[in-house]
C-alpha cells in the first residue's frame, strides 16, 4: 500500500507541475503610430516583460498603423489587410492602443474580431456606439482630466493663463466638447472657440480664475485684433515674450511641432508625449507602465478562460508625473514640486544627495588612499630594486675577485655561441671571447664530446648539469676541466643558458693521489685481514686433524672400532675442508693476480641448466622439493661454462645448507627489452637480513660461524660473475627465503 501511495503522489505532483508549466499563446499588438515612434520600443519591452512574468509564453506580432500618413478610409483598409493575413497565424488575443488604431480596427467589422478577444488601452475618446457592437471587447478608457492638469500647471508655474493648439478633426471636436463639460466651474474660463471678451478675461483672471485658451491651427490669424493685447496673438504666445504655459491634449505631429516652438513649460494630458524625447514637463496622466500592466493582465485573465463580456471597460489609473530633466532645464528643483507628484529621471545625486556626497567623498578618499598605497608600493619596490642592485653589484665584484684569482670562467649561451668573460681571453691563446659551440667542442677530448654536445644543445630542458671533461685550450696537452651549466626560461619565454668553466687539473691530481694511497692502504689492510682470517680458518681443521690423529696413535688409549671409525671420518672431513680452503685461497690469488683463465664460448643456456639440475637432483635432501623453471625460446650465452656451473653450484649448496623445509628452485628467464638472461636459485630457507645483505659477498663472511665453510664462496662467485661480464643480485626476507640471481647478456635464436 505504501508503494501505491507513493505512485499516486508522484502522479499528482507530475500533473501539478504540468499545469504550472508555461502555456503558449499568439498575441497581435496594433499601434496607432509609425514604428519609429520613440515610445513604442519601451512599450513593446514592457508588454513582453509582463507576459514573461505570467504563465504564458507569448508569440507577439506587432503592427504599426502609421495613422498620420492615412485618412480614415486608408486606415481601415490597412487594418483589414492585416486581419486578412491572420488566417495562417490566428491570434488568441488582440491588444490595440490609442484612439486611431482602436477606431479603425472596430470600423473594419472584420469576422476575426467576432471570435478573437480584443482589449484596447490608451483611448482618450472611445466611440461607444462602435464598442457596443462588439461583445468580445473590453479595455481601458484613458479619460483626460483637464481640471487636475490645469491646477497642476498653476501649482508648478503660478500661471493662470494657459493655452493649447487644436484643429477641427474628430478628436479636436471631442476635446472641445469634453472641455466644456469639465470646465463648467467659476474657477476656470474656457475660451477654446475664441468667443470671448478679452477685457472680461483679464478681469476674471485678476479674480483668481484660470483662463484656458485654444488656438486654431487652421486659421491662426482669424482672431487677430490689433487693438487687443499682444498675448492674444498665437505667434506672440509661443515666442520668448509670451508668458503662458502650454498644455498638449492630443498627439499629432502638427500640434507637437507647433508646441515645440513654445519657450515656456509644456505639459501633456496624454501619455504618448511624456518621457519620449518631446520635452514635455509632465501632467496628470496614465503612465505607460500602468497602461501596459492593465492591458496585459486583462489579456492573461481572458487567456486563462475568463469570459471577456464579464470584464467591464474601466478608466485607467492616473498619477501626477514630472520629468526631472525638463524641470531642471527650466531652472526649478524638487522643492518646487508637491510631494504627491511622481518625478522620473531624477539623478542619484538629486534623489539621495547625502548618500551621493558620501559615496563621492568616500570614493575620493578611496582613490586617494589607493594612490597613496600604490605610491608606497612603488617606493618600496624602488627601494627593494635599489638594494638588489647594490647587492648584485657587491656580488658581482666579489665574484669578479674570486674568478680573477682562480681558473674559473663564466659563460653564457647565445644562439650557437658561447660568450666568455674577459679572463679566458687573457689567460689562454683563444683569439676571441665569443666561441662557436663547434669551436669549443674542438678543444675537448673525443670521449667527452657526446656529453658536452647534449648539454650545449639549444633545446635542452631546464635544470642544472655538471660534467668533468678533458680539454686542450693551449696545445700543451689535455687538462681536466669541469663544465657547469644552468638552463631556465627567461621572463620573455626564451631559453637562457649560463654556466662556469673551472680548471680542476690540480684537484684531479690530488684525487688520483688519494685513490692510489687508499688502494695501498686497502691492500695492506686486506693482507693483514687475510692473514688473520686464514690463520683462524686453517687452525680449526688442523687442530681436529692433529688431535684425532694423536688419539689414534696413542698406545695408552684403547678405542673401539666404532670410535676409531668416527675419528677417521672426522679427520677425513677436516682434510677435505682444509683442502677446499687452500683451493679457494689459491683461486682468489689467481683471480686477483690475473692468472685466472676463462674459456668463453657460445652455450645453450637451457642445456647447461638442465645438466646442473640433473646433477643436483640426486644430491638434494629428500625433505626438500627441488624444481626447475625454464624460460621461453632458445637462448645462447657467450661465457665460460665451467665457471657458470661453479657459481650456480655454490648457490645450490648454500640453499641446501640453510633450508630445512619447503623447496629449492633453479630457473632462468629471458628479459627481452634488455637482451639479457637471468639465472636464479630460489629457496624457502632462513633468509638474510637487510644489514647482512650488504656484506654477504665480502671475504670470509659466514652467517653462522659454527657451520663449516670458508666464507669465500659467495665472494668468489661475485668475482667470477663480474669477470664474465655479468652482475649478481640478491633479494631476501628473514623467515621467508632468498633468491640469488646472475644476469648475463644473451641472444635469442631460432635454432
Amino acid at each position: 500500500m505504501r508503494i501505491i501511495d507513493l505512485i499516486i503522489s508522484f502522479c499528482i505532483i507530475e500533473l501539478f507541475l504540468a499545469s504550472c508549466s508555461e502555456k503558449e499563446c499568439n498575441v497581435l499588438v496594433i499601434h496607432s503610430y509609425e514604428k519609429d515612434y520613440p515610445g513604442y520600443k519601451e512599450y513593446n519591452r514592457l508588454i513582453e516583460k509582463e507576459f514573461s512574468s505570467s504563465s504564458f509564453s507569448a508569440d507577439i506580432h506587432y503592427f504599426y498603423l502609421d495613422c498620420e500618413q492615412y485618412d480614415e478610409p486608408g486606415e481601415i483598409r490597412a487594418i483589414k489587410r492585416l486581419l486578412d493575413t491572420c488566417t495562417h497565424w490566428k491570434p488568441d488575443v488582440i491588444l490595440v492602443n490609442e484612439d486611431q488604431a482602436t477606431y479603425s480596427l472596430l470600423k473594419t467589422h472584420h469576422p476575426l474580431l467576432k471570435e478573437t478577444p480584443t482589449i484596447f488601452a490608451g483611448v482618450n475618446y472611445p466611440n461607444w456606439g462602435l464598442i457596443e457592437q462588439y461583445p468580445n471587447l473590453t479595455g481601458f478608457h484613458d479619460k483626460i482630466d483637464l481640471k487636475k492638469n490645469l491646477r497642476m500647471i498653476e501649482k508648478i508655474t503660478g500661471q493662470r493663463d494657459i493655452y493649447t493648439v487644436l484643429d477641427y478633426t474628430f478628436i479636436d471636436r471631442k476635446i472641445r466638447e469634453d472641455a466644456r463639460e469639465q470646465l463648467v466651474t467659476d474657477s476656470i474660463i474656457d475660451n477654446l472657440d475664441w468667443r470671448f471678451n478679452w477685457a472680461t478675461v483679464v478681469r476674471e483672471s485678476k479674480k483668481g480664475k484660470i483662463v484656458f485658451s485654444g488656438y486654431s491651427v487652421r486659421n491662426p490669424s482669424k482672431q487677430w485684433n490689433r487693438s487687443a493685447r499682444p498675448e492674444k496673438d498665437f505667434i506672440w504666445a509661443v515666442s520668448k515674450y509670451g508668458s503662458r504655459p502650454y498644455l498638449q491634449l492630443k498627439f499629432d505631429y502638427v500640434t507637437v511641432t507647433i508646441a515645440s516652438s513654445s519657450t515656456r513649460f509644456r505639459f501633456t494630458a496624454i501619455n504618448e508625449l511624456f518621457d519620449c524625447g518631446y520635452n514635455f514637463l509632465g501632467g496628470y496622466i496614465t503612465p505607460m507602465p500602468v497602461q501596459v500592466e492593465e492591458q496585459v493582465k486583462t489579456a492573461v485573465r481572458v487567456l486563462n478562460g475568463e469570459d471577456i463580456s464579464c470584464i467591464p471597460i474601466r478608466e485607467s489609473a492616473k498619477e501626477y508625473y514630472i520629468d526631472w530633466n525638463i524641470l531642471h532645464r527650466g531652472g526649478m528643483g524638487l522643492k518646487d514640486i508637491p510631494a504627491e507628484y511622481t518625478v522620473i529621471n531624477v539623478p542619484f545625486k538629486v534623489r539621495s544627495p547625502f548618500l551621493w556626497w558620501f559615496l563621492w567623498v568616500g570614493g575620493a578618499l578611496f582613490v586617494s588612499c589607493l594612490l597613496a598605497f600604490v605610491t608606497y608600493l612603488y617606493w618600496r619596490e624602488t627601494q627593494r630594486k635599489r638594494n638588489v642592485l647594490y647587492a648584485l653589484e657587491d656580488e658581482k665584484e666579489s665574484l669578479a675577485l674570486a674568478v680573477a684569482g682562480s681558473d674559473s670562467y663564466a659563460w653564457r649561451l647565445k644562439k650557437d655561441k658561447m660568450i666568455f668573460d674577459s679572463f679566458l681571453g687573457k689567460k689562454s691563446d683563444l683569439e676571441s671571447y665569443s666561441l662557436d659551440v663547434s669551436v669549443f667542442c674542438s678543444f675537448i677530448h673525443p670521449s667527452f664530446l657526446p656529453q658536452v654536445e647534449s648539454i650545449l644543445h639549444r633545446d635542452m630542458i631546464d635544470g642544472k648539469r655538471f660534467v668533468e671533461l678533458q680539454c686542450d685550450f693551449d696545445g700543451k696537452g689535455y687538462q681536466w676541466w669541469e663544465l657547469r651549466c644552468s638552463t631556465m626560461k627567461s621572463i620573455f619565454g626564451e631559453q637562457k643558458t649560463t654556466g662556469l668553466l673551472l680548471n680542476i687539473e690540480e684537484y684531479k691530481k690530488r684525487e688520483q693521489e688519494l685513490i692510489e694511497a687508499r688502494e695501498v692502504a686497502e691492500k695492506a689492510e686486506l693482507k693483514e685481514s687475510f692473514l688473520a682470517n686464514m690463520s683462524h680458518e686453517i687452525r680449526t681443521p688442523l687442530n681436529a686433524i692433529v688431535g684425532f690423529s694423536n688419539l689414534l696413535a696413542s698406545p695408552d688409549m684403547e678405542f673401539s672400532d666404532e670410535e676409531k671409525k668416527q675419528f677417521i671420518d672426522t679427520i677425513t672431513r677436516n682434510n677435505e675442508l682444509l683442502l677446499k680452503l687452500i683451493n679457494d685461497i689459491l683461486e682468489i690469488s689467481r683471480i686477483e693476480s690475473g692468472y685466472f683463465s676463462f674459456n668463453n664460448e657460445d652455450w645453450s643456456l637451457a642445456a647447461v641448466v638442465d645438466e646442473i639440475y640433473q646433477t643436483h637432483s640426486l644430491l638434494m635432501p629428500r625433505t626438500l622439493e627441488f624444481s626447475l623453471e625454464k624460460g621461453d625460446g632458445t637462448v645462447w650465452v657467450h661465457l665460460d661454462r665451467d665457471r657458470l656451473v661453479q657459481v650456480i653450484t655454490n648457490f645450490l649448496n648454500n640453499a641446501a645448507k640453510f633450508t630445512t623445509k619447503g623447496y629449492i628452485k633453479l630457473g632462468w628467464n629471458y628479459v627481452e627489452e634488455r637482451h639479457e638472461v637471468e639465472l636464479y636459485v630460489e629457496d624457502t630457507g632462513i633468509g638474510i637480513s637487510k644489514s647482512e645483505q650488504k656484506v654477504i659477498f665480502s671475504r670470509f663472511y659466514k652467517k653462522d660461524e659454527f657451520v663449516q665453510g670458508t666464507g669465500l664462496g659467495l665472494f668468489i662467485c661475485k668475482v667470477i660473475v663480474e669477470k664474465l661480464g655479468g652482475r649478481i643480485a640478491l633479494s631476501s626476507e628473514v623467515g621467508v627465503g632468498s633468491r640469488f640471481s646472475v644476469f648475463f647478456s644473451a641472444e635469442k635464436r631460432d635454432f
